[in-house]
């Protein structure tokens, strides 16, 4: 599948959707009428870091008038807090490898289907260019999530002027 700037394979009933960027190149892939990945190479493009993990207690939620749906709540907090590892609870796992000679984050869910799965790039051009790059979906079908991974390895880069391609 060739987007300009980039090429990757995939598999033959994988659709490109074109999508108009404010300040980046974006797009989409659909996939299958319910899972669709997106793409986004530009200055901002999102890391696909989880976010941090709180813990709080029952109690601690009971006594506060916070919305608890950032929070994971345990029954009892542990006498000392670094007994309780919030990486027990984080839905993705990260790995880095490299692809097409560019360090990638690779991102992938701990439970097949809850989670994101994608690559991120920091730099495309090299180490002073802010170029980013990222290709993921959420919470997609075992499938796709494995034919996504395939895919992240065959990626290649081609630099060109990105406002070209943004039209």
């Amino acid at each position: 599948m060739d987007f300009g700037l980039f090429t990757l394979e995939v598999p033959y009933k994988w659709q490109q959707v074109k999508q108009n960027g404010i300040d980046s190149y974006v797009g989409a892939i659909a996939v299958d009428n319910t899972d669709t990945l997106y793409f986004d190479l530009g200055m901002y493009s999102n890391s696909l870091t989880e976010h941090n993990i709180e813990i709080i207690t029952r109690q601690m939620m009971e006594e506060s008038a916070t919305d608890s749906s950032d929070y994971i709540i345990v029954k009892d907090m542990p006498i000392l807090d670094f007994d309780l590892d919030a990486d027990l609870y984080r839905k993705q796992n990260v790995s880095w490898d490299t692809i097409d000679n560019r360090r990638a984050k690779i991102v992938f869910p701990r439970i097949s289907g809850k989670g994101m799965t994608g690559v991120y790039i920091c730099s495309l051009w090299g180490n002073s260019s802010k170029v980013r790059f990222n290709l993921h979906g959420s919470n997609l079908k075992a499938q796709t999530e494995e034919d996504l991974l395939k895919a992240i390895k065959t990626l290649r880069f081609h630099k060109r002027n990105i406002d070209n391609e943004e039209n």
